[in-house]
């Protein structure tokens, strides 16, 4: 057994037998009306962003809480222990499959250092049957990415993902698995349109990140009908990078997918959700797991053939759950965590050298700030005397808990690759920052998942403050924006302040008036802030203001 201190029931709603704590999967079963009722357990991952290694994540509304819940409970995820987990929970099944949902090698110190090269290793010995790129895999580049996904020895799938020049499928679009259970299944990978430039998607060819672009779903369509033409499998399944509302929509809109393993926008979803298919007759159930490794999703199924063999009569959940990856709590599997150890090691005195301290907990996630974001604008405004600092809405990165602060925890929050690593000073209008706060509200709150590409909306320092609402049309969220006691919005109408000029420091450019400076860089200028301070505090306040 793996766990090493807290008991783990391995099966629930499993026709099975049990001896002594050994339980052995019938796979399949008798319905009483002639027709045949197989079980098959899915696991899956996503949204690990290249961190191989247990990590501290504290999510939004457990800011205040989270120091003693870290106490108590200790890092989460790690590849070595996710693999530890999935092994162990496939065993009562004799139909099973592990699979990733995307965005698998960007993100992580490690990552970031290495384009992502030096985390394949570790994927490839996690033993995935399917994988999907997510966004941030895209991050290096399109030849970088290419080198990369040619590295991995899982089947790499996407249905929607094209080459810009040839039009052609980069990937092959699905997979068909006969198990020994005696299933057959059908694995399709769904790419999110928020690709690197020199790529297009969809049989139509649409640009990146357009709205067109997620418009795959009569392609999808069409591809499913395809498969249970040819191959008649029992299940067909998506791992899919759209993002979960927009995973509610894809599912709706299309006719032939079973199940969608979801990734992108790090839902926890606790609970499944049963989304009728374009024709309404159907069921899709559309789940996610989280992000960072802090989960392995586990979804159980029974499929009772019907009488067409193009397509099994009913698909239902016995057992669906996000099972927390608490690395105490497991003996992690000893090849991958020797690879984790390899691929950490060169980089371990760089990134563990302690440069100070903090005393409250540093996390990424909030839609509209965060801790992290708060303290990095902050830091750069006053660092470069600005009335302005940016900072990406970035979903991705692990936290930090109160206590020692490493240069590995400001590689974690600058996230060099959004802007190359480069301080960015020099002017700005007010234009864009209504321009970058009003577009995040849209995409953040609007009608349409179509129309949101990702991440939070974009932080500003202290001094930009705002007020808005959630429930209004889009370019209506915003009631009042003010740089200082300058209003570029009040009462929902722009100002002429709007033209107005302000200093900028950040970590992406804020138009062609911010150059690049040449002689330091995002992460140095954190560093060297935070060695200044010595100790450094950031909480969340009043520069945003929910009014509904």
């Amino acid at each position: 057994m793996i766990i090493k201190r807290t008991p783990f029931i391995l099966l629930s709603k499993v026709i099975g037998i049990c001896i002594a704590s050994v339980c052995i999967s019938t796979g399949t079963a008798s319905a009483g009306n002639g027709s045949e009722t197989q079980y098959i357990r899915l696991l899956w991952t996503n949204d690990t962003h290249g961190f191989f290694v247990p990590v501290w994540h504290a999510e939004f509304e457990e800011l205040d809480s989270y120091e003693g819940t870290a106490a108590t409970e200790g890092k989460v995820g790690g590849y070595a222990n996710i693999k530890a987990l999935a092994d162990e929970l496939r065993q009562p099944y004799s139909n099973s499959l592990f699979m990733d949902s995307g965005d698998t090698f960007d993100g992580s110190p490690v990552a970031q250092k290495t384009s992502g090269l030096d985390v394949i290793p570790v994927l490839n010995a996690m033993g995935f049957d399917a994988m999907t790129p997510g966004n941030r895999d895209f991050a290096y580049g399109k030849a970088k990415f290419l080198e990369a996904t040619s590295q991995i020895t899982a089947p790499y799938l996407s249905m929607n993902l094209r080459d810009e020049v040839t039009g052609e499928l980069v990937f092959q679009p699905y997979l068909v698995k006969d198990l020994p259970g005696g299933m057959r299944v059908a694995i399709v990978g769904v790419t999110h349109p928020l690709s690197t430039s020199g790529f297009v998607h969809g049989e139509d060819l649409a640009p990146r990140s357009s709205y067109e672009a997620f418009q795959v779903a009569d392609e999808l369509s069409r591809l499913a009908a395809s498969i249970r033409a040819e191959h008649h499998p029992d299940l067909v399944v998506a791992i899919s990078h759209f993002g979960y509302l927009q995973d509610l929509k894809l599912a709706s809109e299309q006719k032939g997918l079973d199940v969608i393993l979801g990734a992108h926008t790090h839902h926890n979803l606790y609970e499944e959700h049963l989304v009728k298919d374009k024709t309404g007759k159907r069921d899709v159930v559309v789940v996610q797991a989280g992000s960072h490794g802090k989960f392995l999703g586990k979804l159980d199924l029974e499929v009772q053939s019907g009488d067409d063999n193009m397509r099994p009569s009913k698909v239902r959940v016995s057992d669906y759950e996000l099972i927390r990856v608490i690395a105490d709590d497991i003996v992690p599997d000893a090849t991958v965590q020797a690879l984790a150890d390899a691929a950490y090691a060169p980089f371990a005195a760089e990134l563990d050298r302690v440069i100070g301290t903090t005393d409250v907990v540093v996390a990424r996630r909030g839609d509209v700030q965060s801790t992290m974001a708060n303290l990095l604008t902050d830091a750069w405004s006053a660092i470069y005397g600005t009335d302005l600092s940016r900072h990406f809405g970035i979903r991705y990165g692990s936290s930090i808990v109160p206590g020692p602060i490493t240069v590995g925890d400001v590689w974690n929050m600058v996230s060099p690759n959004i802007g190359a690593n480069g301080m960015y000073v020099g002017t700005t209008d007010g234009a864009y920052v209504y321009g970058t706060i009003n577009g995040g509200l849209n995409n953040e709150y609007g009608d349409d998942p179509y129309d949101f590409a990702g991440g939070d909306v974009t932080r500003f320092n202290k001094k930009v403050t705002y007020t808005y609402k959630v429930n209004a049309p889009d370019n209506q969220h915003l009631v009042d924006l003010k740089v200082g006691d300058d209003y570029l919005v009040k009462e929902g109408a722009t100002t002429a302040n709007l033209t107005k000029k302000y200093t900028y420091a950040g970590s992406s450019p804020a138009g062609s008036g911010t150059p690049r400076l040449a002689a330091t860089t995002a992460v140095d200028e954190i560093i060297k802030y935070i060695e200044a301070q010595g100790a450094v505090s950031s909480g969340i306040d009043g520069r945003t203001q929910r009014l509904d």
